[in-house]
């Protein structure tokens, strides 16, 4: 605390709360940008994921530019509104590629099994990022962080066939699911029985016909 400021400390005043005056006089003297703090586009870069983490900014990569940080952090709380919406997952997939397609189940033709969607990842057998696996785990990934928690993702890569009709598909097997491999289970905790990844989806066997199980189940 300056020499020159008056003490508001009563004249009994101990030792120990004059020198817990002078630290707090010191702690209250440092220059706080306060009307940057909240702002995302004009808080400094050091700052800038504190205040993405207090929004809870469910997305974030190291090697986007600063103001692709800016405005993850400035969107955060429009996107937590429609958490679990269809709506969150497309925004997911408008950042990566405009080519993806979302389908919900009873878009399908046939119908595809209840609680799941659909993504296809069109591939164009040339070099492009769409085609490595990187780029199909990072685009999962997100979706994990906002898809609703009882809807189940089927991850399709297709190819175009040339001169024929339909697509060529390649489904990521620990993603996919199948709705008549849950008959055996309890229909109120459908999922309990099988063998599950981190994110909840069960796990297809190496033939990709059927979903592991649980040894007691």
């Amino acid at each position: 605390m300056p020499a020159d400021t008056p003490s508001l400390l009563p004249p009994n005043a101990s030792p120990l709360e004059r020198v817990l005056e002078q630290v707090m006089a010191g702690a209250l003297s440092i220059d706080t940008p306060i009307d940057t703090l909240i702002d995302p586009q004009t808080i400094s870069a050091e700052a800038l994921p504190f205040l993405g983490w207090g929004l809870s900014v469910d997305r974030w990569n190291p090697d986007w530019t600063l103001q692709q940080k800016r405005d993850a952090v400035a969107s955060a709380i429009a996107l937590q509104r429609v958490k679990g919406t269809p709506a969150s997952v497309k925004t997911v997939l408008a950042s990566y590629d405009p080519l993806l397609i979302y389908v919900e189940w009873w878009e399908q033709t046939p119908r595809g099994a209840p609680f799941t969607f659909q993504v296809e990842l069109p591939l164009d057998g040339t070099g492009s990022p769409r085609n490595s696996a990187a780029f199909v785990d990072a685009i999962i990934a997100d979706i994990m962080k906002v898809k609703r928690g009882t809807a189940h993702l089927l991850m399709l890569q297709t190819i175009g066939a040339a001169g024929q009709i339909g697509v060529l598909g390649t489904a990521r097997t620990c993603l996919s699911l199948r709705f008549d491999g849950i008959a055996r289970a309890d229909a109120s905790k459908p999922w309990d029985s099988f063998l599950q990844t981190e994110e909840g989806e069960p796990i297809q066997d190496e033939t990709g016909d059927d979903f592991l199980q649980e040894e007691n189940a």
